[in-house]
């Protein structure tokens, strides 16, 4: 009877401990310093997860439905950083670059892609520079929709009324100008992402929400995109204004949207 007692108790501490292979430190479950082999696998289905590693050699699951849904091309050089699990990200948020604090409302994941989105509420207006930053020092990043599917659903799920946030102010999002050496400067998504094309027009064209005559790259400054507010546009069209602006149309830019890879 002791001996069975004795089994109950130590056999949890091996379930929840770290195990280490060629290292004294793990840091995860199985933290193997060294190459991996594996000599059987079953045959996998067409919708399985594919595994990839981070810089850090951190393995983990991108969903094969985020890879052809008009978010591929997700490049973490591009955006600077390697993003970290919504499971990590402050909470509270804590002090905002360039001033003020946030609250956050709520997230909501896209089974279609597996990412978390984030919604905010800032005390004060914020430029696209500390919005960048803002996303950065949460783990994640402004929100990209390169698919009309993923605008959709983020309009739907988290700026609308009633089945999202009630976002109706002004909304910075991660597609800036970029200056490349040699070459105009143009406007792409932070991530590196390419727009979802639509091939039935003549010419083919790209799935964006940009209202009518933009980017027009007014005056020569503007280059940060944003969702106008529900008084600006009531189909919440994107719009590009200069990256120093806080205040727009009478709404501030208190508004922010923060999206997880996991």
């Amino acid at each position: 009877m002791k001996k069975s007692i004795l089994a109950f108790i130590v056999l949890p501490y091996f379930i929840i401990a770290q195990v280490g292979i060629n290292t004294t430190t793990p840091t995860k479950s199985l933290d193997n310093n060294g190459e991996l082999r594996i000599r059987t696998l079953p045959q996998g289905a067409g919708n399985d997860d594919i595994l990839s590693a981070d810089t850090n050699g951190n393995v983990r699951k991108i969903s094969r439905s985020d890879l052809g849904s008009g978010s591929s091309g997700f490049n973490s050089t591009i955006l600077g950083y390697d993003p970290k699990p919504v499971a990590t990200r402050p909470q509270p948020p804590g002090p905002v670059p360039g001033g003020g604090t946030a609250a956050e409302l709520g997230c909501k994941k896209w089974s279609v892609n597996n990412h978390t989105y984030c919604a905010y509420q800032l005390t004060q207006g914020i430029n696209w520079f500390n919005a960048f930053s803002f996303g950065k020092q949460m783990g994640g990043y402004l929100v990209t929709m390169p698919s009309d599917a993923e605008r959709i659903w983020v309009a739907t799920n988290i700026v609308a009324s009633g089945t999202g946030y009630n976002l109706g102010n002004n909304i910075w999002i991660g597609f800036n100008k970029i200056q490349r050496p040699g070459n105009p400067d143009r406007l792409q998504w932070i991530t590196g992402e390419e727009f979802r094309m639509n091939w039935s027009t003549n010419p083919a064209t790209t799935e964006n929400w940009f209202a009518p005559g933009e980017p027009n790259n007014s005056g020569g400054t503007e280059g940060s995109t944003h969702i106008y507010n529900t008084s600006g546009n009531t189909e919440r069209r994107w719009n590009d204004l200069s990256g120093s602006t806080t205040t727009f149309t009478g709404s501030a830019m208190n508004q922010l949207i923060i999206e997880f890879n996991e």
